[in-house]
């Protein structure tokens, strides 16, 4: 058996992997970017190249075709995630270059065999998207021990299932694609489910939309720019867009850097813009 068990969450937007050190913490393994989480993105290059996460985002506008986003939304559901080289590959296929960066950056990181996992998915996952999740990851080689729900993964992480006395608690996950809310009675450590709900449609990629429309009308009000942004313009401004509603969680504004048809502006993003989109 492998050194450790690591968890992997496959999310929507962005997926990341941790494992339970040798003092019981546990502890997320940057990739070798140097970032704690990898964008869920894959980007289908050429026929010899297949680039996972910051890199493949990048192209995501400018090279659609050969890229796909949100490729866990189609888990369970379709048979067809993107053609490549002639080929239709399925989302489990797809999911599973996804966990295969993942795994082999942890491996080269710490040093050891990335082989045992737990991959969390959402809890309104039924057995077909449980199904899919795990044909992921014996795709990508690995051993997956047990396809957990991210609210008990949460659960169980802070505690609660060690927790004296009985008690219900709420979970509620806000991702990058959903939006889940989640009842949970905790008691003798075990975890009960009580019920489960929310918008599987609801997201952060929603809020990114809404603050790209803002910069864009705001950029064409300061500057009378009448014109479209191309691909090159619209790929800048979602990666920025993305960027700046990080950023405001530090701080009360952030300036923005617009750039199309060579007119160049500065856009001001405010807490409080979120009031107005």
């Amino acid at each position: 058996m492998a050194k450790y068990i690591f968890g992997i969450d496959l999310g929507t937007t962005y997926s990341c992997i941790a494992y339970v050190d040798e003092t019981g913490r546990a502890t997320v393994v940057n990739n070798k970017e140097g970032t704690n989480t990898t964008p869920s993105v894959v980007n289908f290059a050429d026929p010899s190249l297949v680039v996972v996460g910051q890199v493949a985002k990048e192209t995501a506008v400018i090279d659609p075709q050969n890229t796909i986003s949100l490729v866990k939304t189609l888990m369970g559901k379709s048979n067809f995630a993107i053609n490549y080289n002639g080929e239709d590959l399925s989302p489990e296929i797809v999911s599973s270059y996804i966990l295969r960066k993942l795994t082999e950056d942890a491996g080269e990181i710490l040093n050891t065999e990335v082989k045992d996992v737990v991959i969390t998915c959402p809890a309104y996952f039924g057995t077909a998207e449980r199904t899919a999740t795990k044909n992921a990851g014996e795709i990508a080689g690995l051993n997956v021990i047990e396809i957990i729900s991210e609210p008990t993964a949460a659960a169980l992480y802070y505690g609660c299932a060690k927790a004296e006395g009985e008690k219900t608690i709420l979970v509620y996950d806000l991702g990058g694609g959903t939006f889940d809310v989640t009842i949970m009675r905790i008691g003798d450590g075990k975890i009960e489910v009580i019920c489960s709900d929310g918008n599987h449609q609801l997201g952060g990629k929603d809020w990114d939309n809404a603050v790209m429309n803002y910069l864009a009308s705001q950029f064409c009000s300061e500057t009378n720019f009448d014109g479209e942004f191309d691909e090159y313009g619209q790929q800048d401004l979602r990666l920025k867009a993305e960027k700046a509603k990080q950023q405001l969680t530090a701080r009360e504004e952030i300036p923005v850097m617009l750039d199309a048809a060579g007119i160049r502006a500065r856009v001001t993003l405010s807490r409080n813009t979120f009031d107005e989109i």
